[in-house]
């Protein structure tokens, strides 16, 4: 063995001990312990997170199962800067110091990439899985394009397994608790020789929803999710490889949204409406489901070279998802509404990656390449009788309720018993616009550190980036089986010839009503009614970054880091050629990072400062009495935000640890004009000034076992409204609504060890407070019926676990 080979073992070796180490260190609290070593591969490689120039905070997976936090959807109270709306499972959006996007269609991703075992998991419905046998979490804020490639240009969140290993492991937990709860999840790990080990786990999420609907007598607000994941490693003298798969299935009912307006027709506006948590449960959609089908395939193989480290990562993804739910939040025919969204997404993934160290210089470098193929099809529901509701409120006249009343009096007056049976209401209508996008992206990358001297290095890094995309729109004429044989029956007895003879009605009038009752009112384009229109373009970028950082004392670090950002444009999906630019960002950021050996505290700190150019959404324009539905627009803002991070971790002594956070955002659009044509620049973006968490960790020895106690805190302030969210109330923390107040939320598990070590027991209590929060959807607001959706409320589970 040369002596590049024995160091390159030397390395793995050490490696492979500080990852033993970090996972000791995450597996007591939120906090690492300052005694021992924590490691994280922040920076494409492993460090001591105390060495790491780059705000990240870590929870470890552990930590997440004591406290019963089953995906990332729960993960966000407790990570200042992090906000993720799961109103609907499928469709996330999710935000990072205030950066994420509103869209939800197939065309664009968010800013905020979500990777696992540095494999990009997608947009929408891939996106939130729930965790199954996770090492740690690490969510990574300002740009990391450089680290983590495609979509990532607000931030990261980075999801590490757990890998086979080389000795027998098995334990199982289960949890029944309130409302049906019942969550449960199994591990078994072998070796099935001295080089080949086995690791399956399992997880299943149920419970019977929350809400009870009163239309239907049904729960709702329910989880229905199971996965699998299994993973094989093969470790030679040097080399190794991972082939690891991954399943889940989700099934339950769509989003319960509820009526700000008490379940009445009312177009008065956000003044007008009333207590969402006060109102009866309401939803007469049909079908009202959620689903997902999820499958993933990950291949990683490692080889030592004679100067380096190749690392060869082949990932397939694929899923099916689904999200069918009442848009009207009642079950009055006058305002029936409900969407439907089913989509299909796959992707593969090629990137080869060079590691080493070369004298005085850590370096890592690579190419990748990425290509996706996805479909939707988005539809609208509503009945005759609704679109008389939203026409009439618009234009003045009810059509349908009109041309009924027009052709049973001309059938009383001609004798024709067939005319006088015509009725026009109550007849079911769906619009669906079919999207189909194709995307490729190529990158190539690179990131060193030269160790300029024993307490200074210096980071240089960039990533060249090439997308290419194509996208495709068809939206055919509505189905509307029964009115058709309706008008059917109309057009045989020449009705609108009668009427305009009679002048009852004049030649235009008569034109435009049979026009409304044929053409779609949703997905107008012509452009895209008798074929797909399909749309192309490709975007090119260098997102560079340089990082300074200095060890004040072998304890204490200071850093200094300049790094930009970018993000492919895209295509709005239910907007015919509707099309984005790319989105830039420069980000500055200083921060202290080191750990007081004395007291057992470790601490971080940064302040930054960026600026975001053509940050791409789909933001939904409220129905207007001259637009007379609501429609979804592109819209491009350039934001910019100053703020500080706060972080850390104390351990008080044996027994007692505290962890802590806070971050302060000053975020503001710097150029924006809203879709209602309010100019907003100046004002506040929406995020929240503070946002915090706070945590205690507790083990002590009870009864000859070993009892535990953990608590986490998280707060995150109200949103900072501004003149257009104010208007349309999306953003009303201080009305009846409150959407956009101040939130909070407390997990806590107190538990039980037996001596042996092999089975303990442990009460775990979500949303302790049992606070629920509401966000707006405007939609409802087209038949006068907007409304809201709502948080979870109070989850209680008592807990068995067994280790063989």
């Amino acid at each position: 063995m040369s002596v590049i080979q024995q160091r390159l073992k030397l390395r793995l070796c050490a490696s492979a001990v500080s990852v033993a180490l970090a996972s000791m260190a995450a597996s007591v609290s939120f906090a690492q312990e300052t005694d021992q070593v924590v490691v994280v591969t922040a920076q494409s490689r492993s460090q001591q997170i105390q060495n790491v120039p780059i705000a990240v905070q870590t929870m470890s997976g552990a930590a997440l199962k004591d406290l019963g936090v089953a995906s990332l959807a729960d993960v966000d109270a407790f990570v200042p800067g992090l906000a993720i709306d799961t109103s609907q499972s499928i469709r996330p959006q999710v935000y990072l110091r205030g950066v994420g996007t509103e869209d939800f269609g197939i065309g664009t991703d968010s800013p905020v990439g979500i990777y696992t075992d540095g494999v990009y998991t997608g947009k929408n419905g891939g996106s939130l899985l729930n965790f199954n046998d996770i090492k740690r979490v690490e969510v990574l804020k300002g740009p990391q394009g450089t680290l983590f490639g495609r979509n990532a240009a607000a931030g990261a969140i980075s999801i590490v397994t757990n890998e086979p290993i080389n000795r027998v492991e098995a334990n199982a937990l289960v949890r029944i608790g309130s409302r049906g709860e019942k969550h449960a999840e199994a591990l078994y790990n072998t070796p099935l020789s001295d080089s080949v080990a086995l690791r399956i786990s399992a997880v299943s999420q149920q419970n019977d929803g929350w809400a009870l609907n009163s239309y239907n007598g049904q729960r709702m607000g329910d989880d229905g999710d199971r996965g699998v994941r299994a993973a094989l490693r093969w470790q030679g003298d040097e080399s190794s490889a991972t082939l690891s798969w991954e399943h889940e299935v989700m099934r339950q009912s769509g989003p319960p949204v509820f009526s700000v307006t008490n379940n009445k027709i009312n177009y008065g506006g956000p003044s007008t409406w009333s207590d969402p948590l006060a109102t009866q449960l309401n939803n007469d959609a049909n079908p009202n489901m959620q689903g997902r089908t999820f499958d993933g395939v990950t291949l990683r193989v490692e080889k030592p070279l004679s100067f380096a480290t190749l690392t060869s990562t082949t990932a397939y993804r694929h899923y099916n998802a689904q999200n069918w739910q009442d848009n009207d939040a009642g079950s009055n025919p006058a305002s029936a509404l409900s969407t439907g969204i089913v989509e299909s997404n796959a992707t593969w993934q090629q990137e080869f990656k060079l590691s080493g160290e070369t004298g005085k210089i850590n370096w890592v470098s690579g190419v990748s390449a990425y290509r996706e193929r996805a479909t939707s099809v988005q539809s609208v529901s509503a009945t005759t009788t609704s679109l008389d509701t939203i026409i009439a409120h618009s234009a003045g006249l009810a059509p349908y309720a009109t041309l009924t009343t027009l052709a049973q009096a001309l059938g009383k007056a001609t004798g024709s018993s067939t005319l006088q049976g015509v009725n026009l209401l109550g007849q079911s209508w769906t619009e669906s616009i079919y999207d189909k996008g194709e995307y490729r992206a190529y990158a190539a990358y690179g990131d060193a550190i030269w160790h300029v001297s024993d307490s200074t290095n210096l980071t240089l890094g960039g990533r060249y980036t090439h997308d290419q995309k194509s996208f495709s729109w068809y939206n055919p004429a509505r189905n509307a089986a029964g009115l058709d044989a309706q008008l059917a029956v109309l057009n045989s007895a020449n009705f609108y010839q009668a009427l305009v003879a009679a002048k009852l009605l004049t030649a235009t009038q008569a034109a435009t009503l049979k026009a409304v009752t044929t053409s779609n009112i949703q997905f107008t384009n012509p452009g895209s009614s008798k074929a797909a229109f399909t749309a192309d373009n490709s975007w090119n970028n260098f997102s560079p970054r340089v990082v300074l950082d200095h060890h004040l004392t072998p304890d204490h670090m200071a850093y200094a880091s300049w790094s930009k950002g970018y993000q492919a444009g895209g295509f709005d999906a239910v907007g015919v050629n509707g099309q984005y630019d790319k989105e830039l960002v420069t980000n500055l950021e200083v921060g202290l990072k080191g750990t007081v050996r004395s007291i057992g505290l470790s601490y971080g700190a940064s302040l930054f400062r960026y600026k975001y150019t053509n940050l791409q959404s789909l933001t939904l324009i409220p129905a207007s009495a001259s637009s007379g539905i609501p429609v979804y627009q592109i819209v491009n803002s350039d934001q910019e935000a100053t703020g500080v991070d706060l972080e850390g971790q104390w351990k008080l002594n044996r027994i007692w640890r505290l962890n802590g956070s806070l971050e302060y955002l000053d975020q503001t659009y710097s150029h924006y004009v809203a879709p209602t044509g309010v100019n907003l620049d100046g004002q506040a973006a929406g995020a929240p000034l503070f946002s915090a968490s706070a945590g205690v960790a507790a083990k002590w020895p009870v009864a000859d076992g070993n009892a535990d106690f953990s608590l986490m805190y998280g707060y995150q302030g109200k949103k900072r409204c501004n003149e257009d969210t104010s208007s349309t109330g999306t953003c009303s923390p201080d009305s009846v609504v409150g959407a956009g107040k101040a939130r909070e939320r407390i997990d806590t598990r107190l538990g039980w060890t037996a001596p042996t070590g092999r089975w303990g027991v442990g009460l775990v209590v979500n949303n302790l407070t049992n606070k629920q929060y509401v966000s707006v959807s405007t939609l409802g607001s087209a038949v006068g019926s907007p409304y809201v959706y709502v948080s979870k409320p109070r989850v209680i589970s008592l807990e068995l676990r067994v280790q063989l």
